[in-house]
């Protein structure tokens, strides 16, 4: 083989070798992005469930405002406090969100310590119970505002809903049973029919 020709097989195998490095290596920047934008994902996810409640009880109070006989003060305190409640859960998922990326780098490096991965762990743990308790304190916080006629009222209503939610699920289901069993009987009354258009047939004969 002549001094051109291993010259253009070394040119070309070097080319095949770059291009495969270049494959593999945006395989593996799509591999981390999609891993990371699914992580962001679940801890977007995380945020709107635990910032969810104290939304929901302001706006159910807010939206029973005359009927529980709530005043102006009472409705700017309300208003104030889910705002502060909200500045304090963004900062506690925070904490939780690089919690999980910090676990995820160790657990990666299998060089760390066993001992350093549980105290991670323990301490993401820590930080979804302050979570926890903090949605459970910030609902409470908002019924406290409320006079002891209000949240009579407010447990009152509260009552009632769930029972006409209740009454709503079992005549529905009522109607699906009634609905199910009519036409199983108009079934059952085909087969009884046959006979007698086929009797009929045969007098006729």
């Amino acid at each position: 083989m002549n001094r051109g020709m291993k010259m253009l097989l070394g040119i070309v195998a070097g080319a095949f070798l770059m291009g495969l490095t270049v494959t593999l290596a945006r395989a593996d920047v799509g591999a981390a992005c999609r891993g990371e934008s699914h992580a962001m994902g679940m801890d977007r996810h995380a945020m709107l469930g635990h910032a969810g409640m104290t939304s929901y009880v302001l706006r159910n109070l807010l939206k029973r405002q005359q009927e529980l006989g709530l005043r102006e003060d009472q409705v700017t305190k309300l208003n104030a406090l889910a705002l502060d409640q909200d500045r304090a859960k963004i900062r506690a998922q925070a904490d939780v969100q690089v919690a999980n990326r910090e676990l995820r780098a160790l657990v990666t490096d299998e060089k760390t310590e066993l001992s350093v991965i549980e105290a991670k762990i323990k301490e993401r743990e820590s930080f979804e119970a302050k979570l926890s308790f903090m949605k459970i304190k910030a609902k409470r916080d908002l019924y406290a505002v409320l006079t002891p006629e209000q949240r009579e009222k407010q447990n009152a209503l509260r009552h009632q809903m769930r029972q006409t939610h209740r009454a709503h699920m079992f005549g529905s289901q009522g109607t699906d049973a009634r609905d199910h069993e009519q036409s199983t009987g108009d079934m059952t009354l085909v087969p009884e029919s046959i006979p007698r258009n086929a009797a009929s047939s045969l007098q006729a004969s």
